[in-house]
């Protein structure tokens, strides 16, 4: 029984995508691999316990929790799928246990922000503005993935229901509705593209060139779209789809019918978005009741690093550094650092960004690049100190 094996029958009978196959095959090759350069040979009935368990050792000096879990994960199912077909009569993965993950909150983008990106935002003139702006409007407003999009057609768009019916993961369907804007920009769109490129055309979405979009073309226009909107270190279309949620649960969805427009197969999936509604509650009473937080010195600094681990030398000057921006405003609620390397070729590429957020005002942003981030923080507060005094100034005229 191969490996081969296993593929076919989950391509073809659980018909998972040809990405998530591509991922198994990896998995499992890099495995057989591994037991080969060990072993000299490779017999998936003579796999033990140890062996996995060392592989999974040999990974964890190289690759992170999350990557070690779905390895795992790949073969679990695929000794799973060998005891099934009683090639072997117990699973070697059986006792094997992942690494504890510490599950991130999506990002996601704020409701008066995203409104702001698609009745405000600029997206040029002609056929490809129209076409971008219902596009970021699509994937915010009924929340699709960037396959779904991309593979939409016009039988699955009706205007007379506004009804979407759209094809998800493993081939599963579900319907979802859309309101009368969406509508409007939709029967827009098409009567520009098919005047453009005539009827029928091979995608509901369509370049230029009149040829199917491709996810990097999805990818680079919301980057754009979200570019110097929101501090979000990625810009991607699934934070819109976080944002389609979030957006649905604050304002009182029950969290089943979220699922179902999403098209989770488990609500546990569904969820972690429970928690991003929790911080927003959370936030909104720091910035609304007058009582939330104590006046100076109770400024809650949340300190990110990407793709590095800041000291805690440098979170302890962060921490202190940034406390001190209370004396000049003492109703800030929360400053958020981000750090990160930007230009790695240049001496001077530590970036970092301070945001200050404060209740009833709009929130203050700083972000500096200097040699060291202990520089770039200095000169981040500089500014905002100059902001805050600003700022006072302008409540004192009032």
């Amino acid at each position: 029984m191969s490996i081969e094996s296993f593929l076919r029958y989950i391509r073809y009978e659980k018909n998972l995508s040809s990405h998530t196959v591509l991922s198994y095959k990896n998995d499992l090759f890099q495995f057989k691999e591994y037991v080969e350069r060990s072993n000299g040979s490779f017999d998936v009935a003579e796999i033990t316990r140890d062996q996995i368990r060392n592989w999974v050792m040999d990974l964890g000096e190289r690759d992170v929790s999350r990557t070690i879990s779905r390895k795992i994960s790949s073969l679990r199912s695929f000794f799973h799928f060998l005891v099934k077909q009683k090639y072997i009569p117990e699973s070697p993965v059986k006792d094997i246990s992942l690494p504890k993950i510490r599950r991130k909150l999506p990002g996601f983008v704020r409701q008066e922000v995203m409104n702001e990106v698609i009745d405000v935002g600029d997206y040029g003139k002609g056929f490809g503005a129209v076409r971008d702006r219902l596009i970021i409007d699509m994937l915010y407003s009924i929340g699709l993935r960037r396959a779904e999009l991309i593979n939409l057609t016009d039988d699955e768009v009706d205007c007379s229901t506004g009804e979407l019916r759209v094809t998800g993961k493993r081939n599963k369907q579900r319907i979802i509705p859309f309101g009368p804007i969406l509508k409007d920009e939709i029967l827009y769109y098409m009567e520009m593209r098919n005047e453009k490129f005539g009827f029928p055309v091979t995608a509901f979405f369509v370049r230029d060139n009149g040829e199917p979009l491709y996810p990097q073309f999805v990818y680079r226009l919301v980057k754009r779209s979200l570019e110097g909107v929101s501090t979000l270190v990625r810009k991607s279309p699934h934070v819109l789809r976080h944002s389609f949620a979030s957006a649905m649960l604050n304002n009182g969805a029950e969290l089943n019918t979220v699922k179902e427009l999403l098209g989770h197969s488990s609500l546990a999936s569904t969820e972690v978005y429970t928690h991003i509604t929790f911080e927003e509650l959370k936030r909104s009473y720091n910035l609304a009741h007058p009582r939330a937080l104590k006046k100076g010195g109770n400024m809650e600094i949340r300190i990110q690093s990407i793709h590095f681990d800041a000291s805690a030398q440098l979170e302890s000057f962060i921490q202190k550094k940034v406390s001190k921006l209370a004396q000049y405003y003492d109703e800030i609620i929360a400053a958020e650092v981000l750090l990160k390397v930007v230009k790695p070729e240049t001496v001077q590429n530590k970036e970092a960004g301070i945001k200050l957020l404060i209740p009833k005002a709009e929130d203050l942003f700083s972000s500096k690049v200097a040699n060291t981030f202990e520089e770039a923080v200095d000169l981040a507060v500089d500014a905002l100190v100059k902001q805050l005094q600003k700022n006072k100034e302008k409540t004192r005229c009032k």
